[in-house]
């Protein structure tokens, strides 16, 4: 295992929607569309050519401990400070575009950072993620946005191990959302991150929430807590100590991110889980026909008192097919969840069957649909 591996972000999971990571990157594939534009329109790094970046480029790929199977491209764009990693689900290499901008602005250790995060892109293969144009409701759309964020903390931690110095990592970050060089900016990190602390004062901006990236605010801030982790200060012999274990460090991040885009996605989350554990749990209770005081009570404390009453006064005058439909309703929306909250589902679920008065077939056939529709 790389230690690019050891070092992901917790909330950057392929796993979350089921997808298995290809492992074949031995051999560059020549045969894309995509590097035939690229050979057209921009010009290949060659140690010939640009020898400053061919040097940044293998000092990278020495730090990280993989294989060069891509190929770099310098595109004449003098606005836009852009670096892109473009490849294919699957694909076995990958080309890294980066605009002429970026290199007039940055020096060689600070683009080793940017050239190692967009690596990483290929590494983790983070084109495995669904486009956000795919998903099938809003609460989905929320969830791939925030995997698509977690996706860039793995990759900026990828930027400090490639570049061998979190300051080439904060310079390049900080140098990237001015626009500015080196004459125009004082690198007083922690200044910078003073308007982390007045948004969160104003209770954040919950336009990012729609947004691939975090601020570079988080990213900063980040970065600098992933230094301060036991793992990373162990695994490379610092000789300081850390703060937090990287545990610790991951979920800290994804909340300070939550400060600045909101719990929306959390309370849209949660609202699918408990539907799904309210209509699941009185499905299985009912397997017998029945639903015993004791079952009444024990759903009363699990959903309180107002949810049982409206509960019994619903079955009181509706037919079983109505229930039917509202846990079939329910349990396609738990469907498009990520893994961990599905996994949360069928946790409980099984807690409740267990509680339930009846263990008979059909209470046990009932339990296993509901969590056969969750498509885990």
């Amino acid at each position: 295992m790389n230690f690019l591996d050891r070092f992901r972000y917790k909330y950057d999971d392929l796993n979350e929607l089921g997808i298995v990571k290809n492992i074949n990157h031995d051999k560059k594939n020549y045969n894309n569309q995509n590097l035939r534009n690229l050979l057209s329109s921009s010009v290949k790094v060659s140690k010939n050519l640009f020898p400053k970046i061919d040097k940044s480029i293998n000092n990278v790929f020495q730090r990280l401990g993989i294989n060069n199977n891509f190929n770099f491209f310098i595109t004449a764009n003098h606005i836009e400070t852009q670096a892109a990693c473009a490849m294919m689900p699957q694909s076995p290499n990958a080309e890294i575009i980066i605009t002429s901008r970026m290199i007039e602005l940055l020096n060689s250790e600070e683009l080793e950072s940017v050239i190692a995060h967009e690596v990483s892109h290929f590494y983790y293969q983070h084109s495995l993620y669904p486009s956000i144009d795919k998903a099938r409701n809003r609460t989905e759309y929320l969830n791939f946005l925030h995997l698509s964020r977690a996706a860039e903390i793995s990759s900026d931690r990828a930027g400090l191990l490639g570049s061998g110095d979190i300051e080439n990592s904060l310079r390049a970050m900080l140098k990237i959302s001015t626009g500015l060089p080196d004459e125009h900016i004082s690198f007083n990190f922690s200044s910078y991150l003073d308007q982390l602390r007045e948004l969160r004062q104003l209770k954040g901006n919950q336009n990012l929430l729609y947004s691939t990236h975090p601020t570079f605010l988080n990213r900063m801030q980040a970065l600098i807590w992933f230094s301060m982790s036991n793992e990373y200060n162990e695994y490379f012999k610092t000789n300081k100590k850390g703060t937090y274990d990287l545990k610790t460090i991951d979920d800290k991040i994804n909340e300070s991110i939550k400060k600045v885009t909101g719990n929306e996605l959390d309370v849209s989350n949660k609202e699918i889980i408990n539907k799904a554990l309210l209509w699941g749990s009185l499905s299985i209770y009912l397997a017998d026909k029945k639903f015993s005081k004791e079952e009444q009570n024990k759903f009363e404390k699990r959903f309180g008192e107002k949810t049982t009453v409206s509960i019994k006064s619903l079955l009181s005058i509706s037919k079983m097919s109505v229930i039917e439909k509202r846990v079939e309703e329910a349990f396609k929306e738990a469907e498009i969840l990520m893994k961990s909250d599905k996994e949360k589902i069928k946790i409980i679920l099984n807690e409740i069957f267990s509680e339930s008065d009846n263990h008979n077939e059909d209470a046990k056939k009932e339990l296993s649909q509901l969590i056969l529709r969750l498509n885990i």
